[in-house]
């Protein structure tokens, strides 16, 4: 038997606080009850140390102290951690740490430690209270007095110590008015200075400024709200006079409750300080914003004249970026609030957790959000006394004018019709670009870092030649291939000038390379306009020699090429305009066509890109093709000598872009794909491995000239050209503008799990599935283990209900309006670890308004017929089996209606050619045994065996296990109860299929909460289940017909759980499962990893 302690191997839920600590070089991390502490000094990204902070309470806050102590708090408790140091360095030991709790009197929303006595700070209560906090000589937490002037509810608070004994309040109530008062800490005292009345929401995120400096001397202050009303608004809350006692008074005074009230004798319109209103708002966000925070501002500032930079953090899981321009005029003061950019860095819904400082000239974000990622975003602010620095971006535009009058030695072009614009250009190298005007005028820019420019001196007849110019592609460093409409191609090189290659019996509109840039030669293919021949073309580089040519011919006439790749040795990928692939193989004539296929799609074929080789092989076997549908493919080529085929193995729509243009795989050890294409009037470069947004840039939208260069050996750098306007724009990124400190999951509610052994399959309220592959982590590298994604798919338009495994091959999943879908996983043999996934085939067989829930399915394959037999349950009662045949469809063979209750469970307990037999658990508590007979001329009807009451109402959950008698079965429901019952056979005859329900048992109260997940496990001879629930607990239970016995309960970080799996190591054999430990993966809000 396994040993009987539960141990959490591994976390990823809501990141609920973040703090910088020792300036920006470290980063500490709510993570459910743990503290962790992130390395992030310039270059680093890593994972120090994890401390235990509460037994079973997330962490809500983290404020740094002075001497190495960090406050930390949740819910009403709170924490002093000591000393962080501890965790640092090479020696760190996490049994170093010291953490000592205390309980305040209410709910805690915000800490401030006093900057003038290192042992001090206050609390913000959920019901308008300041509450003193102090620490004894031994770190020790102390709790003073409650001071309040009265006790509304509120959904937000921040407080701002203004001196050595009094402390600034501002709190947001539940009907949109935000209070703000002074509490002095040392003799009790409060004093009411103002309601702000204006949102017309629940405020959820306030920030007090510090004192910000003006012109003249003087210095303001400044209140940032935000609610769910979607707007921020900018208060200012400097000098708030009158009497304490008399607003006091008022504001205790009776009044309407609701948005935008006033206090009684207040009609809005007096100068009261009750009646202030907001000097700026602004709407934005796409739903509620949970959170604002100030920047600090540049050394030197001055206000009016600089502007206050504030971000804001939202339900829609983006950060905002905001610059208020104040006015002082003699009414007071005014200002204005512009959007200046959107960070959306996060999946799914909800930025729970953010913090900004200041390191040198730069901003520092962190954002931790209900995906469990937390990101790094790094913002410029330079001041005008300060000396500039390289930004992390910028972006240049210049007209073709502004060119010409940098150029010292202008060269005069016979006129040509209409002014000299760019036509053409193409990135040389990270630091150059070249470029053809309209007039065939050729120039060189370099950037320095400004971008300088000087004219390439070239013969009268190649300028008349190049006003043709139509194409530009590099061909290696500092090497350009030009080819233009009269048929010239023309080789550019910086040492050697424009020197002609060739001529081709057409108009030139296309250049494909077969590979990217290298040493050796280029291969490229010469796409001509109005033909679907083409030319072939070995060029070196070095020289702009041409060493081989060929004729590429015998294609259908209505190809019009868009892309090309050599794929094997010897063949080459061609894709066209309209969604076909043709296959071509060199023959003695040149290259002709072995075979022409027809994508699933009418959309262009943007690129063709070969997947990395496995280490030792030669040309790989897969490519990789992108498409202006929204999709990407990967394909595998058969080559059978005499005949080619290719298998679609990989059909995803990635979520950053509706055209695809095209992408690269990184040169690691373990090759990352990254895609460029356009979404809306944004370009954007996406990384699909770690699914996360690189860069993206308003170009104003797809259709215009643009060109895109990386850097090799880091992705983050690019330079991304365009034209807008008839400028040309340079987009120039140095670095990458976010970094992650950790990968995320869902971004919302995981509702399904299922386990092959080798992989996780997942599925989630927003709709996706995802394929991830647990890595246990080597010894001594702990930052190693955990979920990696290795597929993931957005089929779905409604949330999962189930995911179910069929060996490693096949996977199938289920949710809303009656989606049904069979995938097939396979494993490429390439570096390249990404998995293919594709769908293969959806059930079509919908009721008449097809709104159904597929709420539970069980499958199993019948080998002699190479075919899956699939019942489904309906949320209408109505109970489905199918007989799934690859290239044939589904075949419905049996159909049955339970009565008015909904079926929440299905199961098979018997599969044939012939028939089935099946339970299910439905909303009203029962179980229930079916059988069915198959007829391949008519659809059968399931027929009811027996019904046995079990819970009091919904079976939530339901596991079984085969015994030598019948069956084991486990339920959870909605009662809080564990049902043990077993199941036999009415006969055990050959062919029976009739089960009844032989002995039933229950545990109540086995959870404080509904039971939404179990799992029922065999290991040396006992039987085990596992458990998650509301409750949050995991339990684990030795499961027998005459005793239930619990053998462990832990406290669980996923809240929401909707399912849990075990895991079996992918290299384990029978004997390690049989004696070794279980290993479980629970799915709700995160998941989690429980070894027992």
């Amino acid at each position: 038997m396994p040993e009987s302690r539960l141990t959490r191997e591994f976390f990823q839920g809501p990141i609920t606080a973040l703090a910088f600590i020792r300036g920006a070089d470290y980063l500490l991390a709510g993570e459910d009850t743990h503290l962790t502490l992130y390395d992030i000094k310039l270059g680093n990204a890593v994972r120090v140390a994890s401390v235990r902070i509460f037994s079973a309470q997330p962490i809500h806050g983290i404020r740094p102290l002075t001497s190495g102590r960090v406050l930390v708090w949740g819910s009403a408790q709170v924490a002093v951690v000591y000393p962080i140091e501890a965790l640092l360095g090479e020696g760190a030991n996490v049994e170093d740490v010291v953490v000592k709790k205390t309980t305040a009197p209410d709910w805690i929303y915000d800490v401030s430690p006093s900057p003038y006595h290192d042992s001090s700070a206050v609390l913000a209560t959920a019901h308008n209270e300041v509450v003193h906090l102090s620490l004894d000589d031994n770190n020790i937490p102390g709790v003073g007095a409650v001071v309040s002037p009265s006790r509304p509810i509120l959904y937000a608070a921040s407080l701002k110590w203004i001196d050595q004994d009094s402390v600034l309040f501002a709190g947001g109530t539940v009907f949109g008015e935000i209070v703000v008062w002074k509490c002095h800490v040392a003799d009790g005292r409060s004093e009411m200075l103002a309601t702000l009345s204006g949102h017309e929401g629940s405020l959820f995120g306030l920030n007090i400024s510090d004192e910000l400096v003006c012109q003249d001397g003087s210095a303001i202050r400044l209140l940032v709200s935000c609610s769910d009303d979607r707007t921020v608004r900018v208060w200012d809350i400097t000098k708030q006079h009158g009497t304490t006692d008399r607003k006091q008074l008022d504001f205790a005074a009776p009044r309407e409750t609701g948005f935008g009230s006033t206090p009684n004798g207040h009609d809005g319109s007096s100068q009261d300080a009750e009646a202030l209103r907001p000097i700026a708002t602004v709407m934005g966000h796409a739903s509620r914003i949970w959170g604002v925070k100030f920047a600090e501002l540049a050394e030197g500032d001055l206000l009016p004249q600089s502007p206050v930079t504030i971000y804001s953090f939202g339900e829609d899981s983006t950060a905002q970026r905001w610059q208020l321009d104040l006015a002082v005029s003699p009414k007071g003061l005014s200002g204005s609030l512009k959007h200046k950019e959107t960070f959306a860095v996060h999946d799914g819904k909800h930025l729970w957790s953010h913090a900004v400082t200041r390191r040198d000239h730069q901003t520092i974000i962190a954002t931790g959000g209900a995906d469990s990622k937390i990101s790094l975003i790094t913002q410029s602010i330079l001041s005008s006394s300060q000396s500039a620095t390289a930004p992390t971006h910028d972006l240049t535009s210049l007209e073709f004018q502004q060119v010409l009058d940098q150029l010292p030695n202008l060269r005069t072009i016979q006129h040509v019709r209409g002014r000299e614009i760019f036509s053409r250009y193409t990135f040389l190298s990270e630091e150059k670009v070249l470029a053809t005007s309209s007039w065939g005028r050729l120039i060189l820019g370099t950037f320095r870092p400004s971008l300088n420019w000087t004219e390439v001196d070239i013969e009268n007849e190649v300028i008349a030649d190049l006003q043709s110019c139509y194409t530009m592609k590099t061909i290696g460093d500092d090497a350009v291939i030009l080819g233009t409409t009269n048929g010239s191609l023309y080789c550019y090189r910086q040492d050697q000038g424009v020197t002609h290659i060739g001529t081709v019996p057409g108009k030139v509109f296309n250049i494909s390379l077969l590979a990217e840039p290298s040493e050796g030669p280029m291969e490229l293919i010469v796409h001509l306009h109005g033909t679907a021949d083409a030319q072939y073309l070995s060029v070196d580089w070095r020289t702009g020699a041409v060493l081989e040519t060929a004729d590429i011919r015998g294609m259908d006439s209505r190809f019009v090429a868009m892309s090309a790749a050599r794929v094997k040795k010897d063949l080459i990928a061609i894709g066209s305009r309209h969604g076909f692939l043709s296959l071509l193989r060199q023959a003695e004539e040149g290259y002709r066509p072995v075979l022409n296929f027809r994508f699933n799609s009418s959309d262009a074929i943007t690129a063709l890109v070969p997947l990395p080789a496995t280490d030792g092989e030669g040309a790989p076997s897969y490519f990789l093709a992108t498409s202006r549908d929204t999709k990407y493919r990967i394909y595998e080529v058969e080559d059978l000598g005499s005949e080619v085929r290719l298998h679609l193995q990989h059909e995803v729509a990635p979520p950053f872009a509706s055209i695809i243009e095209g992408g690269w795989f990184t040169p690691d050890a373990s090759p990352e794909l990254v895609l460029f294409g356009f979404k809306s009037k944004n370009f954007v470069v996406w990384n699909e491995t770690r699914r996360e947004e690189i860069a993206a840039v308003d170009c104003g939208g797809s259709h215009r000239t643009f060109t895109l260069a990386h850097d090799p050996t880091d992705y983050n750098r690019i330079r991304f050209g365009f034209t807008k306007t008839s400028k040309l724009c340079v987009y120039s990124q140095h670095s990458s503008i976010h970094r992650p400190l950790r990968q995320g999951t869902h971004g919302r509610e995981i509702r399904a799990l299922s386990s092959s052994g080798r992989y996780i399959a997942t599925g989630a309220e927003d709709t996706t599935v995802r394929v991830w592959g647990y890595e246990e982590g080597k010894q001594g590298q702990p930052a190693n283990k955990g979920l990696r994604c290795l597929a993931s798919a957005k089929l779905h338009i409604s949330g999962l209900q189930k995911t179910q495994w069929l060996g490693d091959e096949y996977l199938l999943s289920s949710a809303g309006y009656e989606e049904f879908f069979i995938w097939s996983v396979r494993r490429l043999e390439s570096c390249y670890q990404g998995l293919g996934l594709l769908c293969e085939a959806g059930l079509d067989d919908k009721s008449p308004a097809g709104d159904l829930r597929i709420v539970d399915f069980d499958a199993c394959k019948i080998d002699s017929q190479n075919s899956i037999i699939i019942t489904l349950a309906m949320s209408n009662s109505t109970l489905k089996t199918y007989r799934y045949t690859p290239g044939h469809g589904f075949k419905l063979l049996a159909r049955m209606s339970y009565t008015g209750a909904c079926l929440t469970q299905v199961r098979h307990l018997g599969v044939d050619e012939n028939g089935l037999s099946a339970l299910t658990a439905s909303t009203d508590g029962h179980l229930a045994t079916w059988e069915a007979s198959f007829d391949d001329n008519e659809t059968s009807s399931h027929v009811l065996v027996h019904v046995a009451p079990l819970h009091q109402n919904s079976i939530k959950s339901l596991d079984l296990q085969p015994t030598s008698e019948g069956f084991q079965v486990l339920t959870g429901g909605d009662d809080n109860a564990l049902g043990i019952t077993t199941i036999t056979p009415l006969s055990h005859e050959a062919g029976n299929r009739r089960y009844t329900v032989s002995s039933r048992g229950i545990v109540r109260k086995a959870h404080a909460a509904a039971i939404n997940g179990l799992v029922l496990v065999r290991r040396g001879g006992e039987t085990f289940g596992a458990t998650v629930s509301n409750d949050q607990r995991i339990k684990i239970w030795r499961v027998q017909q005459d005793k239930t016995q619990l053998l462990a309960d832990e406290y669980s970080g996923v809240a929401d759980p909707g399912d849990i799996a075990v895991i079996d190591g992918p290299g384990s054999d029978a004997a390690d499962r049989n004696q070794g430990k279980l290993r479980f993966v629970v799915g709700g809000v995160g998941a989690e990893v429980w070894s027992w």
